[in-house]
């Protein structure tokens, strides 16, 4: 065989060598926020210095999200991470890698660094996108999938949706009581129009997808209803029935980023080696308190300590608290589940945030294990069919401050994906 010849074979051989195998089935993965592993904790994706930020960046911007979580207690494990374009509601949109993404498919999460002086040993690990091995082309709904390897098996360990978002036509859109008796005293609704000047539409009814959510709760997300009134300028949204929430009512909250006294809501600290204990004062329903003004920041949290006089990095600075959460009920509940809902349960209803009645105290228990900070969290009950009652232990009122999140996605007649056209916080 000609020298020239043999080259170019193993030329060829060399390159698919060098072609990362993938081996997630992204077909089969649940396009929602998640986390499989137990050692996993404090999981946030936001934009770079704004903690309290969506998930979410412009399309075509300088800006970048920052996505990290912390690994507890053993050697720091090598995770890998690749990234799945979703459809507007959240199921994979069949593109391939390459149509939405520059760069490798699978890519190693590289930055991380110790816990710094903590009883509780963890690595906290970051990423942030996009960035030298990742490009994303298109805008839209992604779900970010972190993963692990052994041998030849792979083990999907967190889900993390994300978006990014064009500012193509412009919205105009408002909250007000709902107006229907049935709603009136603890719902609000949501009427918004669409402008649309910018982009050519001829059937909004199928190219057009509007989505909102009520403080970043997807799983009570409003999808697929149709507009009120249309004409050559303007598409409206405006319904009694249709685009309304459960007010519900501000969150509850506390603070335990300093452990050495006891801050509001927070009823005893004691630190029994290697861990330190929370008790939280006692919570009792507020379905029948009338409603009080109170500055919540919507179900999220902040990671913040007092441990050192000098603490700029509580990311790797702030300690792991058991901290006991007590519901007081005078009977265990026959119909129904009850579950701490919020960001520090990832708005999960799973066993890591079910709640068990014990008889003796006349109470609904639960032990979380959470990362120094000011937390807001919630009550509900969910019954036999999953229906989530946000209500029955926190009472419902219009009055409630609540931030809607309102995505407009646009999918023209040719196109073969949904593009995020815009984005607004009402």
């Amino acid at each position: 065989m000609p020298a020239k010849k043999i080259n170019i074979l193993c030329l060829v051989f060399f390159l698919l060598l060098s072609i990362p195998v993938f081996s997630i089935d992204k077909e089969n993965i649940k396009c929602e926020d998640a986390v499989f592993e137990k050692n996993i904790k404090t999981v946030r994706m936001h934009p770079i210095e704004w903690e309290q930020g969506y998930p979410l960046i412009e399309f075509g911007s300088d800006n970048i999200l920052s996505f990290n979580f912390d690994q507890l207690e053993s050697n720091p494990e090598t995770y890998y991470y690749t990234i799945l374009h979703c459809t507007y509601d959240w199921k994979s949109s069949n593109l391939m890698y390459f149509e939405y993404a520059t760069g490798f498919e699978e890519n190693v999460i590289d930055d991380y660094e110790n816990s710094h002086n903590t009883f509780i040993n963890y690595t906290h690990y970051n990423l942030e996108i996009p960035n030298r091995d990742v490009e994303l082309t298109k805008s839209g709904n992604y779900l970010l999938i972190v993963y692990v390897k052994s041998g030849e098996e792979t083990k999907v360990v967190i889900t993390k949706r994300f978006m990014l978002f064009e500012n193509v036509l412009e919205i105009e859109a408002r909250t007000d009581k709902a107006l229907l008796n049935d709603y009136r005293l603890h719902f609000q609704k949501v009427d918004f129009t669409v402008y649309k000047k910018g982009l050519n539409i001829y059937d909004p009814q199928v190219e057009l997808k509007p989505v909102v959510i009520q403080n970043y709760q997807w799983n009570t997300a409003k999808y697929d209803f149709p507009f009120s009134f249309i004409d050559n300028d303007k598409i409206v949204y405006e319904w009694d029935d249709k685009i309304i929430f459960d007010a519900a009512n501000e969150y509850r909250y506390f603070n335990f980023n300093n452990l050495e006294l006891n801050s509001e809501r927070v009823e005893h600290i004691e630190f029994r080696n290697p861990y330190y204990y929370i008790d939280l004062i006692k919570d009792k329903t507020e379905m029948f308190t009338p409603y009080a003004s109170v500055k919540d920041i919507n179900g999220s949290y902040v990671i913040r300590t007092k441990r050192f006089k000098n603490s700029d990095y509580p990311e790797i600075q702030s300690e792991y608290a058991i901290v006991s959460f007590n519901l007081e009920h005078k009977n265990p509940i026959s119909n129904g589940d009850v579950y701490i809902y919020g960001d520090l349960t990832n708005y999960s209803l799973d066993e890591n945030s079910k709640m068990l009645y014990n008889i003796e105290t006349r109470c609904y228990e639960k032990l979380l294990f959470l990362k120094q900070g000011y937390y807001n969290y919630r009550y509900v009950l969910v019954d036999k069919d999953g229906k989530i009652n946000h209500s029955f232990f926190e009472g419902s009122h219009q009055q409630t401050e609540n931030a809607y999140l309102l995505f407009l996605y646009y999918k023209g007649m040719s196109d073969n994906y949904y593009r995020l056209i815009n984005f607004l916080v009402i």
